[in-house]
């Protein structure tokens, strides 16, 4: 995943993903699997890929930069996604600071 060049260093503006394909086969005999994760543990499709499964808190914060790969919409019947402003990546699951926002609290 990339990011804006203006915010910051971690940018996928050069990256080539034929070339990368090319040398993943050629120095390891192996081609990449982009949507491994997708096909295997399913997210193109939310309320069906899930409608199966129960109990799942699929929790997001604003801050964090993955989170736009996450489960941001309550679309399933049986699991609860939750989108917490002012969060970093997995702030919701550390021990309580005295820093945390009340948003985390």
């Amino acid at each position: 995943m990339g990011d804006d060049p203006a915010e910051s260093c971690f940018t996928w503006t050069n990256w080539d993903e034929d070339a990368f394909t090319a040398n993943c086969q050629t120095n390891y005999g192996m081609t990449p699997k982009y949507d491994w994760a997708l096909d295997y543990f399913g997210g193109r499709n939310v309320a069906k890929d899930f409608a199966g499964s129960s109990n799942i808190i699929f929790s997001n914060g604003d801050l964090d930069p993955w989170h736009a790969g996450g489960v941001l919409e309550n679309s399933m019947v049986n699991n609860v996604v939750i989108y917490i402003k002012n969060s970093a990546h997995h702030l919701d699951l550390r021990l309580p600071n005295v820093a945390d926002p009340i948003q985390v609290t």
